[in-house]
C-alpha cells in the first residue's frame, strides 16, 4: 500500500510541475515588462542569438528555444520545434515588451 502511495504523489506531482515548464519563459518576461535590464536578462538567459536596433533607438534581442533533441517515449528527434523570444528594450535597456513566435519549419 505504501509503494501504491508513492506512485500515486509522483504521478500527481508530475501533472501538476511538467504543464508549467513550458510557461516558464513567458511567465519570466511577462512579470519583468518595464523592470527588467538587458544585464538581467543577459545574466539570466546568456548572449541573445541574435540582435537588430530598433527605430526609437533601442534594441531587439532574439532567443531561440528548440526545446530538447527527442520527443516523449519515442526517442525520435522533433526537428520542427522552435521557439523565439523576441525582446524589445529601450534605449536605456529596460525590458518594454516581448513577444514569443514560432520559428519551426
Amino acid at each position: 500500500m505504501r509503494q501504491m502511495n508513492w506512485y500515486f504523489f509522483t504521478t500527481v506531482l508530475l501533472l501538476y510541475v511538467l504543464p508549467g515548464c513550458g510557461e516558464l519563459e513567458t511567465n519570466y518576461f511577462r512579470g519583468r515588462v518595464n523592470q527588467a535590464t538587458q544585464e538581467a536578462v543577459a545574466h539570466r538567459y546568456g548572449s541573445p542569438h541574435h540582435i537588430d536596433t530598433a527605430e526609437d533607438g533601442g534594441s531587439v534581442w532574439t532567443y531561440f528555444d528548440r526545446g530538447s533533441a527527442t520527443s516523449g517515449f519515442t526517442g525520435y528527434a522533433r526537428s520542427s520545434y522552435c521557439r523565439a523570444y523576441l525582446l524589445t528594450l529601450d534605449q536605456h535597456g529596460v525590458l518594454r515588451d516581448w513577444r514569443e513566435e514560432n520559428c519551426g519549419v
